[in-house]
């Protein structure tokens, strides 16, 4: 018999135990990966492919129907057996309704109906139509190497381009925890944030998720940072990497403003194909970017590929675009021009993401290019030796 992968949702060490020996013991190769609560066990199946789960429909952070949901939101297609207590059998036979392929119950759970509850289940998902894969959104994250580098201008830009260059929905997320600028330049008001979706992971369906977003003007939906309810608490990485991973089945692009690198960001980069650094032309911009590249280029750290932004070119500088990549050590991926003074009339006229604005063009250029559409025209700098201490 081909060895099969378990997935048990159990919050109690005792009952857990006495699943895995009866697998250990039963015929046939079990292994048994075994989570806790309803956050580690989207977190063991965002990481490795079960062929069946067993899920107790009683979770320190979930509780019912909505632990059996919420697996299969994030894992279509998995098999699964409900677990439940002697006093909740009819909790057990509505989870049958919902979904789940048999039940058991914990106290007369025998070796013998455990694995054919387990074998029976994989046989009915086999023999039967499973869903349809889903969509997978391509995520694009923004890193600021310092503050004050123009991330998040370039990353409500970026997302209002992808849009209209490919006609697909997309998705800004603000995870800049401490500013609400993303929220402010889209004009997006709204009572929910980011810290909302990561507490309501079993609560999380299309319905429920078309009240937290913010649906723009701009024809771009955008989940806000916690900063525009002047709320600093820290956010829960895992909790937010599985509200991405939700996400990703109902968009074409999602843009994640990650803010500056910490340990929070920094455990979120494996999550984007495309990972955008911005730095400007200034020395302390470009000791952080070189600190900040140098760690993305570390083993198992990105999931995608590092580009860097130069934002803020000053035309007519003594440095080339070749200067700037020898010191950094990382070639320039897109520059994009000082639109200062550009940028500041357009706010003073109500006008935050015009697209007449040459930063705006330029990020067209910069989209294009990551698309794949058209190679991007970069503005001309002057020539001349760039020393970098």
């Amino acid at each position: 018999m081909q060895e099969c992968k378990v997935l048990l949702i159990e919050d109690n060490p005792g009952d857990a135990r006495l699943v895995q020996e009866m697998l250990v013991d039963a015929e046939g190769t079990f292994r048994v990966q075994t989570a806790a609560s309803l956050v580690a066990a989207l977190d063991a199946l965002a990481h490795e492919k079960f062929d069946v789960a067993l899920v107790d429909l009683s979770l320190p952070d979930s509780n019912g129907l909505e632990t059996l949901l919420t697996v299969q939101r994030h894992a279509p297609g998995l098999p699964m057996v409900a677990l439940t207590g002697l006093k909740s059998e009819s909790m057990a036979l509505a989870a049958v309704k919902q979904g789940a392929q048999d039940y058991l119950v914990k106290g007369t759970l025998t070796t013998e109906s455990l694995v054919r509850a387990l074998q029976y289940a994989m046989m009915r998902r086999q023999n039967s139509s499973g869903p349809a894969d889903a969509q997978s959104a391509t995520v694009v994250g923004f890193l600021g190497a310092k503050g004050g580098v123009g991330t998040t201008t370039i990353a409500c830009h970026g997302a209002l381009e992808l849009q209209r260059q490919t006609k697909k929905k997309v998705l800004l997320i603000d995870l800049d925890a401490s500013s609400a600028s993303a929220s402010f330049l889209m004009d997006a008001h709204s009572e929910y944030t980011i810290a909302d979706a990561t507490m309501n992971l079993h609560r999380l369906d299309p319905s429920f998720w078309s009240n937290l977003v913010c649906s723009t003007s701009h024809g771009v939906d955008l989940l806000q940072s916690p900063g525009v309810k002047r709320s600093y608490e820290p956010l829960n990485g895992e909790r937010v990497r599985h509200v991405l991973r939700f996400a990703r089945a109902l968009y074409g692009y999602i843009v994640v403003d990650l803010g500056r690198l910490n340990g929070f960001t920094l455990n979120l980069t494996p999550e984007a194909s495309e990972l955008f650094v911005v730095t400007t032309p200034e020395v302390p911009s470009l000791y952080e970017a070189g600190y900040v590249l140098k760690k993305l280029i570390e083993p198992g750290i990105t999931g995608g590929r590092t580009q860097l932004v130069l934002n803020r070119l000053w035309k007519g500088g003594p440095s080339s675009i070749g200067d700037f990549e020898q010191a950094l050590g990382h070639p320039v991926y897109a520059t994009i021009g000082d639109c200062t003074s550009d940028v500041r009339e357009a706010y003073g006229n109500g006008q935050f993401l015009d697209e007449r604005l040459p930063l705006r063009k330029q990020t067209r250029q910069m989209i294009a290019k990551l698309l794949g559409v058209e190679e991007p025209k970069a503005p001309k700098t002057g020539r001349g030796l760039f020393r970098f201490a």
